[in-house]
C-alpha cells in the first residue's frame, strides 16, 4: 500500500521508522511550490552507524515530479527512510504591500499572490517577518501572527518560500 507525505520546510523528516517493514519498491517526489527549485536529500539511516544517500542535493524545479526506483525492505532493528529539504532562495514579490493597524491581514497593490506565495511561506515586510496563513487572491492574503504595528508602504517585500514536496512510497 503507498503511504504518502506532504513535507515542508528544512527540518530532517522521517518517512519510515525502522520496523514498519515497508517492501519499498519506488518513491515519488514533487515539488508542489508555485515557483522555485528546492533542493532534496533522501536517505537511510541505522542508528547511529551512518547514513546511505540515496541522493543528495536533488534540484528539483516547482511542479517537476521525481521518480527513484529501488527495492528495499526496512524491517524490524534495520534502518530508516529520511529526507531533508533545503528551502527556495529568498525573492522580491511583485507588487507593494501596505498593512494597517496591528491586525493579520495582508493588503497588496499589484501583487501576485496566488502564483508567488504558498501557505507557510515566510513574507518580511518592512523588516518585520510573518508566516502566510491564507491567500483570499492576489492582493489579499492573512499571516499566522498580527503585524507589530502600522508599517510604511513596502514597495520590495521579500519572500522566505518554504520547500514543498509530495512524497508517495511505493
Amino acid at each position: 500500500m503507498a503511504r504518502h507525505h506532504n513535507i515542508s520546510g528544512e527540518l530532517t523528516q522521517e518517512l519510515l521508522a525502522a520496523g514498519d517493514d515497508v517492501k519499498v519498491t519506488s518513491i515519488s517526489l514533487a515539488n508542489v511550490h508555485k515557483l522555485k527549485p528546492v533542493s532534496i536529500d533522501l536517505f537511510i539511516q541505522k542508528g547511529v552507524k551512518g547514513r546511505f544517500y540515496l541522493f543528495k542535493n536533488l534540484s528539483l524545479p516547482a511542479g517537476v515530479s521525481y521518480v527513484y526506483n529501488t527495492s528495499f525492505n526496512n524491517k524490524a532493528n534495520e534502518f530508516g527512510l529520511y529526507i531533508k529539504l533545503t528551502e527556495a532562495d529568498t525573492f522580491t514579490l511583485t507588487g507593494s504591500i501596505n498593512p494597517t493597524g496591528t491586525n493579520t491581514t495582508v493588503p497588496g497593490t499589484n501583487t501576485l499572490f496566488l502564483s508567488e506565495l504558498t501557505i507557510g511561506d515566510e513574507i518580511v515586510v518592512s523588516s518585520e517577518t510573518r508566516t502566510i496563513q491564507s491567500i483570499t487572491n492576489n492582493t489579499t492574503a492573512t499571516v499566522t501572527a498580527a503585524w507589530g504595528s502600522d508599517l510604511a508602504d513596502d514597495t520590495s517585500p521579500d519572500c522566505n518560500p518554504v520547500g514543498l514536496v509530495d512524497v508517495i512510497i511505493n
